[in-house]
């Protein structure tokens, strides 16, 4: 007899099997973070003695772990074990140029993880994962109004991450036709700043909440631009400042609902003159998923639904929103940036 349960097994999908043991990687990498090992280490090399009596752990467990570390290219074992620092593994560290360890301390928060198993409760329902499994929203039970820890590393990413968007998008756009830029929801202003600076002929207008522009002034200032930008508070929702060319980066995905996010535009569609132009810079989903995105950007999606509120859209449901608020809409990808992120200029009509 012939036993199918041998002779009809597949060769496993290996993609599939990474995807199943995905978690595991990202533990290792909490663990080396909340243990300091990074950091500890610098940039000399350690053995996992020393490391084991610095970070107060278990030696053998520890020399585990470092293993797996150097395995994921954070590390390298440069002899038996003897550990140093990969270029990689700086990064996870909060004083390395370019950084990602805001990003990394908020992505592997508890409050985060926590809300992750409970994806299938948003599906079924539409209530984000994360307010079911804690009873409040991200915002409320981070602290984020009371500017915590986590909204610090938030402000810290988000500021180098748009630095990175902004200078290519400086080198996409001719600013010369304009000569007011107001940049709605900016923050810290990283995205004026480098624009401002770019072109010596533009005057500016930051325009945030209170609670959003603290960092504001020293970012004008490292840009010096301080002289050309006006930090005003105001709500977006509400009547825009003047200007010729309008700013909008990421705010368009942090509105679920389309009435929002027709709110905002209908607003900028009455401040603008008709000579003016208003410019989205958003992650943009194609039609359908037809391998031009990585799968990350989809994954990040659902973290909307998981924790953030908000979602990426289309081209064609940026045209319906701007078209019902009185704009024609071009689009184009911008080089050199992770691939999502896409230049959406509307021209009044």
């Amino acid at each position: 007899m012939t036993n199918t349960s041998m002779t009809n097994t597949a060769p496993p999908d290996e993609a599939l099997l990474q995807m199943l043991s995905g978690y595991m990687p990202v533990f290792a990498i909490r663990a080396a973070l909340r243990l300091g090992l990074l950091e500890v280490i610098g940039d000399s090399a350690m053995t996992t003695d020393e490391l084991a009596r610095r970070t107060a752990t278990h030696e053998h467990s520890l020399r585990r772990l470092l293993r797996a570390l150097a395995a994921l290219d954070l590390l390298t074992e440069d002899e038996p074990d003897r550990f140093r620092r990969t270029p990689r593994g700086a990064l996870l560290c909060p004083r390395t140029p370019g950084s990602h360890h805001g990003l990394a301390t908020v992505m592997l928060d508890d409050s985060m993880w926590n809300a992750w198993p409970a994806l299938d409760h948003a599906v079924r329902t539409g209530q984000p994962a994360f307010e079911h499994v804690h009873g409040t929203d991200y915002m409320t039970h981070t602290g984020w109004a009371q500017h915590s820890q986590l909204r610090t590393h938030v402000n810290l990413w988000m500021l180098q991450e748009t630095r990175a968007v902004a200078a290519t998008v400086v080198d996409s756009y001719d600013f010369t036709p304009f000569s007011t830029v107001v940049d709605i929801g900016g923050g810290s202003g990283p995205l004026i700043a480098t624009i401002l600076a770019a072109n010596p002929h533009l005057r500016g207008i930051l325009l945030d909440l209170p609670d959003g522009i603290g960092l504001a002034p020293r970012v004008l200032a490292e840009a010096g631009v301080t002289d050309r930008c006006e930090i005003r508070t105001g709500d977006f929702f509400e009547t825009l400042p003047t200007g010729d060319l309008y700013l909008c980066k990421s705010v368009i995905f942090n509105w679920a609902d389309d009435d929002h996010v027709l709110t905002i535009l209908t607003n900028c569609r009455q401040a603008i003159p008709e000579h003016g132009r208003l410019l989205l810079i958003e992650k943009m989903l194609p039609p359908k998923v037809d391998g031009s995105m990585p799968a990350d950007v989809y994954v990040d999606d659902l973290n909307s639904i998981v924790s953030l509120g908000g979602r990426l859209r289309t081209q064609p449901e940026y045209q319906t929103l701007l078209s019902a608020a009185g704009f024609t809409l071009t689009t184009r990808q911008l080089p050199t940036t992770p691939p999502e992120y896409s230049l959406l200029e509307a021209t009044p009509r």
